[in-house]
């Protein structure tokens, strides 16, 4: 498998970028009546570009969720000590639930529920396939933290570590075998075209699946976790239903969580996977889209 230096991002035909899909309705107002849950993904949908969102202004909505008996759950493909490092206790209560790693490791109200890991024998052949390509950068997760080669350039090693903070470094891929892993995630400057996707996807031989995550990265996931999969797990551990869940996305990963939620809201940037799987839209995540939305729905008195 040859996939160094030839990738290209995979370009919507719109000629402004914007991807093809349904026309979606605004979420509705004023907040639904069964709403319990609102689920977010973090990159292109709560935070901005450039990893940021509006903390004063969340603080009073997280307040009046909590009044409103609404919980408040981060659902994302990066590292669960990552996604709590958005949330300092100094700013207020940490996210009721983190459906981490795509979907792999669940916390609830502090305490791990699930914990996810590819068979040890999947992972050698997983390995392997990835140390056949010299110029495939990626970090391996689990529930133990993340483990990334040394030969990494400086440049990778600051981006994936801003996603893994938990990490080790090994000498060789190989290395990695004997470890927990919950996610490998692969990263290209110039993004992946969809025959390298396929290309990867038959190497595996479903070991694990590729999915797209932004930021010009694909994320393989052990085979039957999703978000919507994790998700699941909170939903049952609460006494919960898809139904009274509103979720929002904008990738590719988060197309199973849209789908399966009653008010499945995609961002205006989201991309058409996304669209598709989703009943709303929202404003987009670099104009505060879901704070938007959130503010229609526990206004201030």
């Amino acid at each position: 498998m040859n996939t160094a230096a030839s990738h290209h991002r995979v370009i919507p035909p719109d000629a402004d970028g914007t991807p093809v899909s349904c026309v979606l309705p605004a979420p509705p107002t004023p907040r639904p009546s069964d709403l319990r849950l609102v689920a977010v993904d973090m990159d292109g949908t709560f935070l901005r570009t450039g990893s940021t969102y509006d903390r004063g202004r969340f603080a009073p909505l997280r307040r009046r969720m909590r009044e409103a008996g609404v919980r408040f759950v981060v659902a994302s493909g990066n590292q669960e000590a990552q996604l709590l490092g958005f949330f300092p206790a100094a700013e207020g209560p940490a996210p009721d639930g983190v459906v981490s790693d795509n979907g792999a490791i669940v916390l609830a109200d502090g305490v791990r529920l699930l914990e996810t890991h590819v068979p040890m024998d999947a992972l050698a052949r997983v390995l392997a396939v990835l140390d056949g390509d010299a110029g495939l950068t990626f970090i391996a997760s689990g529930p133990d933290g993340a483990y990334l080669r040394e030969s990494e350039t400086p440049e990778m090693r600051e981006l994936l570590t801003f996603y893994h903070p938990r990490y080790q470094y090994v000498a060789r891929t190989a290395d990695i075998n004997g470890h927990r892993v919950s996610k490998i995630a692969l990263v290209d400057e110039h993004g992946f075209t969809q025959a390298f996707l396929d290309r990867l996807s038959e190497a595996l031989d479903g070991a694990m699946v590729p999915v797209v995550s932004g930021h010009d990265s694909v994320d393989l996931i052990v085979p039957g976790r999703h978000k919507a999969s994790g998700l699941g797990v909170l939903l049952d551990h609460w006494g919960l239903v898809p139904g009274q869940v509103a979720a929002f996305g904008d990738s590719g990963n988060d197309a199973e969580m849209l789908a399966r939620a009653g008010y499945g809201i995609a961002m205006a940037n989201a991309s058409a996977a996304a669209r598709d799987a989703a009943d709303f839209m929202a404003p987009a995540n670099d104009d505060d889209g879901v704070l938007q939305v959130l503010e229609g729905w526990f206004p201030a008195d």
